[in-house]
């Protein structure tokens, strides 16, 4: 797994993926191991908005990579716009380690959409469609 911080405006103790496992120029993976006191944790469980933050981060460390190690420029400023056809089917359990992939799948100026999955050992616990802006791209 590679250092996520270098390449996303996030830092401690609002980074929510541990690193990146892979990127590619239209895919990225990244996990995320919770711990029991962490505090996406809620009730016995990770918080559902945070899945969709680690979605969000593997987007920034996607984006981040291509400004950093592809083009070797700084990292651009980028923020969630929306939230489309998400699906939570089941419930994250603390001290679990979780899978993020996401995937672009299309671009507007400024704006791309991605498509992204959550999974634990190896079985989606939730699935949706993100947009983004991203400043460095207009």
């Amino acid at each position: 797994m590679h250092d996520v911080e270098p390449l996303i405006p996030h830092k401690k103790p609002m980074i929510m993926i541990d690193g990146y496992c892979k990127i590619d120029d239209k895919r990225a993976f990244s996990e995320k191991t919770f711990s029991a006191d962490d505090y996406a944790v809620g009730r016995g469980f990770v918080m559902e908005s945070i899945l969709i933050e680690c979605l969000a981060q593997t987007v920034a460390a996607h984006s981040g990579y291509n400004a950093v190690v592809e083009k070797n420029s700084p990292p651009g400023q980028g923020m969630l716009v929306t939230v489309d056809a998400f699906e939570f089917y089941e419930r994250v359990p603390p001290t679990a380690t979780i899978t993020i992939h996401i995937e672009q799948r299309d671009q507007f100026g400024s704006f791309t959409m991605y498509r992204g999955t959550v999974s634990r050992m190896g079985r989606p616990v939730a699935k949706g469609d993100i947009k983004v802006f991203n400043a460095r791209q207009e």
